[in-house]
């Protein structure tokens, strides 16, 4: 060990009062905690004090409160219906990829489409009341799918650089009016506080 950190490491402990790394954790979180050391006497100006005030309420977290608004509820707010669609969702999927050749696919577009319905539903909750801008996977998925359903369905003569430059100008024109909406609904948020 090099002397300057040795010598660290010496003024370190003499600051500590010689107490090893598991006691100044301890003391650190009580600290936190506003509890006072264990080794200092409680001071007298802390028994002549009233009791403690109550603590604050907790803040929100920072994933359900985002510029000041509040993360939307689902209709079935109490019971966690995104929440186990999307985990039912990778179920499926992860069935479909381990599963034989002949199921594989089936479990897989099963898996895939429970996944974007949990997610679509989740993204124009949060996008429609301001919370979040979800412009382009929103714009994104109804393109998909039309061009999906035209490819398979109408003809498969379908793709190419003009269907794709037809897909993205679509695309971009529905996410630049999502994205109006969004700023809208975020100041309906604001004015109505």
């Amino acid at each position: 060990m090099s002397k300057g950190r040795a010598k660290k490491k010496q003024h370190r402990r003499a600051r500590d009062g010689g107490s090893t790394p598991a006691e100044r954790a301890q003391q650190r979180a009580s600290q936190r905690a506003g509890a006072p050391p264990q080794d200092a006497p409680p001071s007298p100006a802390a028994s002549s004090r009233a009791p403690a005030e109550p603590p604050a309420p907790n803040r929100p977290s920072r994933l359900d409160v985002r510029d000041g608004i509040e993360r939307p509820d689902p209709v079935w707010a109490p019971f966690p219906l995104t929440e186990i669609a999307m985990a039912f969702g990778i179920v499926l999927f992860a069935l479909g990829y381990f599963a034989t050749a002949d199921r594989s696919p089936e479990l897989l577009g099963a898996g895939a489409l429970v996944l974007v319905l949990a997610v679509a539903e989740l993204c124009v909750r949060e996008h429609f009341a301001g919370f979040r801008s979800h412009s382009i996977l929103l714009a994104l998925l109804p393109v998909t799918a039309v061009h999906t359903l035209v490819a398979y369905a109408v003809t498969a003569s379908w793709r190419g650089p003009l269907a794709l430059v037809v897909d993205l100008a679509i695309a971009g024109a529905l996410a630049w009016y999502l994205h109006g909406r969004f700023v809208d609904a975020q100041a309906r948020v604001h004015l109505a506080r």
